[in-house]
């Protein structure tokens, strides 16, 4: 090996010159490098072996956590439903609340003795378990009342009742008796009424049922008398009218407090024809007779005696 080449040396290769090189390893280095990186690989391993554990041991605990509160969330459901059925118990089975009183207040037409009759088995009942809905059904049974509200005071156990009646407007005779009607035809009562309403004549009545809707065999005169008592509770004259004639249907007739002839005509525009006569009588003399012409629709025409 020539010296002022070092390390390197000729070889044969066939008639050319080629140089190869020899390189010496630090083997001790080499397996040192291996084990700090098996070293570095094991701390990886444990960090990592260490989190999970601490991963899966916060799991733990927060479902531990959860399963306490469905738990707890039971046993508070459990408890107000307990505390729910005993107050119950309590309510509806003590006599501290039974109803020592019903007030009646709205009625005009039905008598405090006939609500009395009514209401008087509720006295002494719980007041929890009696129901709004069973009052008004049992007031209902009075055909005047047309619709109920109930109240309920605890302290003292009570309950009151208001009432709003259905309005007589007219009688109608039927087989000998005489039938309070309202504007609706709907019969409240079966025995007359002192009531200052007109009487209806000229219909055939081919039902009825206290309480219900009169049925009439003329769907037309039906709708005559209906127009005739609403528009005239309306305008507020209803009292003044003796009697609604329909016998004729060309010819409706009416008598208004037993001095003026009402003549209206046909159906047609019969509204506003009693509209017309409220404006017309108020513009007469107090004790005016005769006969008022409503046949034209927007005329009145006042023929006295």
């Amino acid at each position: 090996m020539d010296e002022k080449r070092g390390n390197r040396r000729e070889a044969g290769t066939g008639g050319r010159r080629v140089m190869k090189t020899t390189t010496e390893y630090d083997w001790n280095a080499l397996d040192r490098r291996a084990e700090e990186e098996r070293a570095a690989r094991r701390k990886t391993n444990v960090k990592s072996s260490g989190a999970d554990e601490l991963r899966q041991k916060v799991r733990y605990q927060k479902q531990q956590k959860q399963q306490r509160l469905k738990i707890k969330r039971r046993r508070t459901v459990f408890a107000v439903a307990a505390a729910a059925v005993i107050v119950a118990a309590l309510l509806l089975l003590t006599p501290v609340f039974n109803i020592r009183s019903v007030s009646v207040e709205g009625n005009r037409l039905v008598s405090a003795e006939q609500f009395q009759e009514k209401l008087k088995p509720l006295v002494g009942e719980n007041l929890f378990r009696t129901g709004g809905g069973r009052i008004r059904r049992t007031l209902k049974e009075i055909p005047y009342i047309e619709s109920v509200e109930v109240q309920k005071k605890l302290f003292p156990p009570s309950v009151r009742v208001s009432v709003t009646e259905y309005s007589p407007a007219a009688v109608i005779r039927v087989e000998g008796k005489d039938l309070v009607v309202n504007s609706e035809l709907r019969v409240l009562s079966e025995e007359g009424t002192e009531y200052s309403v007109p009487m209806v004549t000229g219909i055939d009545v081919s039902s009825y049922k206290t309480g219900d809707i009169l049925k009439i065999d003329d769907a037309e005169k039906t709708s005559i008398v209906t127009t005739a008592l609403s528009t005239l509770e309306a305008v507020e004259i209803i009292d003044r009218v003796v009697e609604i004639n329909t016998g004729d249907i060309a010819n409706i007739t009416m008598n208004y407090d037993n001095r003026l002839t009402i003549v209206c005509g046909t159906q047609l525009d019969l509204e506003h024809k009693l509209r017309l006569l409220r404006e017309t009588v108020n513009a007469l003399d107090e004790n005016a007779r005769g006969t008022i012409d409503l046949s034209e629709p927007g005329r009145a025409i006042h023929d006295p005696e």
